[in-house]
């Protein structure tokens, strides 16, 4: 057991907040680290998933006269890529349409 630091009543050792006067137990900048490390997670995968297709058919168009397999093999894989993207883009809007309608904050 240990004790609140604003009120000294005895608490549990895993409480977040004291039961008697709510004063916070824990620090949470820990959470926050991890929140950040997310989001710049989450903004790299989106600048790498609008960069590949446009690679891809790049690529695929330069070495199309060469290596006539490649290049289409390229394509394909720049149209898929381009598909995920959109489908991605489509769950991304649907999810922030959900979180605005509940009222849950997204910031």
């Amino acid at each position: 057991m240990k004790t609140c630091p604003k009120c000294n009543s005895q608490i549990d050792e895993d409480m977040a907040l004291c039961p008697t006067c709510g004063e916070p137990l824990r620090t949470f900048s820990d959470k926050n680290k991890y929140d950040k490390h997310s989001l710049i997670l989450v903004r790299f995968l989106i600048i790498v998933s609008i960069l590949f297709p446009p690679v891809g058919a790049i690529v695929g168009s330069v070495i199309k006269k060469r290596h006539a397999f490649l290049g289409k093999l390229c394509f394909r894989y720049a149209l898929m890529g381009f598909a995920i993207y959109c489908m991605l883009t489509l769950l991304a809007l649907i999810c922030y349409l959900a979180m605005t309608f509940l009222g849950v904050s997204y910031l």
